[in-house]
């Protein structure tokens, strides 16, 4: 497991064999083969998060595309789209951005992957709270 601790600050995309765990900065792009987690005391600000998992209980401002669950927990600020197949959204958290629901994995394959309108459909998301 990648640790970024409290306290320290990263400038620049990373890539990630297995999981990464977030107390301090990341100003750049996250990509881990396995899992995301962001501490309370962490911050992610970047144009995309990309993993199998991700457990946010500190502050995101990027896109998420995540392949088989997201949690945002009850202190956590999400500013940015997700893609995911299962959402938990915890009381507390506060989700600012759409969400598209995959009925596989996210990066399945599947032509009627949430990437793709199906015919007759405009693309846009189905609910909008809180809007």
């Amino acid at each position: 497991m990648t640790i970024i601790a409290k306290g320290a600050e990263v400038n620049g995309s990373m890539e990630v064999e297995g999981n990464i765990r977030v107390d301090g900065t990341v100003h750049g792009d996250v990509r881990a083969t396995e899992g995301v987690e962001v501490g309370k005391s962490g911050r992610i600000v970047g144009s995309s998060i990309e993993s199998k998992t991700a457990v946010i209980h500190g502050y995101v401002e990027s896109r998420l595309v995540v392949s088989q669950h997201i949690l945002l927990g009850g202190k956590s600020i999400l500013v940015g789209d997700l893609k995911t197949k299962t959402l938990v959204i915890e009381e507390g958290a506060v989700f600012h951005g759409n969400s598209a629901m995959a009925d596989e994995p996210v990066g399945s394959g599947r032509p009627d992957q949430v990437d793709q309108a199906k015919p007759g459909e405009s693309g846009e998301p189905k609910h909008s709270y809180g809007r």
